[in-house]
């Protein structure tokens, strides 16, 4: 089985990253149709780019079912399908750093987006997408940074890009998803709202110290699979 699937979604192709878990058969986490479980990161794909099946689709052409939904952070851009995919795979829990809490569920709360994302949409002249923003649901886990979720995969909360930006770092597989906090030869912008060009050299620092040589990144956007090295 591949160790990682990578399909570009949503208003800006966001890179949504579909890992199937390693379960062993019989330990509960199968269903009785033998779909195979999987983490999906940053689901972007929406109605509002016509790309509204993308994920579930892939997802059934590969009998895999969606376990849990992990976001790097709560920008408009890397959730606009979390809706669609908690739909669709209702058992599945949204993990997303307690920072940023505020930025989910908040239809529910009578609010047309969080504060982040309305500072966001504002800044790009988009505020006709806070309806859907706003429809996303509340995140059922809130990270701190630390926890082990799954089969291995580390949550490190790497401030920068925004408050609450994490990337997950599983050292068996390889893997480190690094969200909008590293990118090829780069790093996130750090001029939006909640953004510190500080915090963000001092998280990349941080990663280059933790993450293995021979790691693969897997950023946000743009080019992925870089090892951690080649960013040295």
């Amino acid at each position: 089985m591949e160790k990682f699937y990578c399909l570009q979604t949503g208003v800006f192709g966001v890179n949504t990253y579909i890992i199937p878990v390693e379960s062993a058969p019989g330990d509960g986490a199968e269903p009785a149709s033998c779909l195979r479980p999987a983490l999906v990161f940053d689901p972007a794909a929406c109605m509002l780019t016509g790309d509204a099946s993308k994920i579930t689709g892939f997802l059934a052409e590969k009998k895999l079912f969606c376990q849990a939904i992990l976001l790097t952070h709560a920008h408009f851009d890397h959730i606009m399908g979390i809706s669609l995919l908690k739909a669709a795979f209702p058992d599945a829990k949204i993990y997303l750093h307690k920072e940023e809490a505020l930025e989910l569920g908040t239809a529910a709360r009578g609010e047309r987006g969080g504060p982040m994302n309305q500072s966001l949409l504002a800044s790009f002249g988009m505020e006709a997408v806070l309806d859907e923003v706003a429809n996303q649901p509340a995140a059922d886990i809130l990270l701190s940074g630390g926890e082990i979720l799954f089969d291995g995969w580390k949550v490190l909360h790497t401030p920068g890009h925004s408050r609450g930006s994490v990337c997950y770092y599983n050292e068996k597989k390889g893997l480190l998803v690094s969200g909008d906090t590293m990118f090829y030869h780069s790093w996130g912008r750090t001029d939006m709202y909640g953004g510190h060009e500080g915090a963000i050299q001092k998280s990349l620092s941080q990663l280059k110290k933790i993450v293995k040589a021979g790691t693969k990144v897997l950023p946000g956007h743009d080019y992925n699979g870089f090892k951690i090295e080649d960013n040295r």
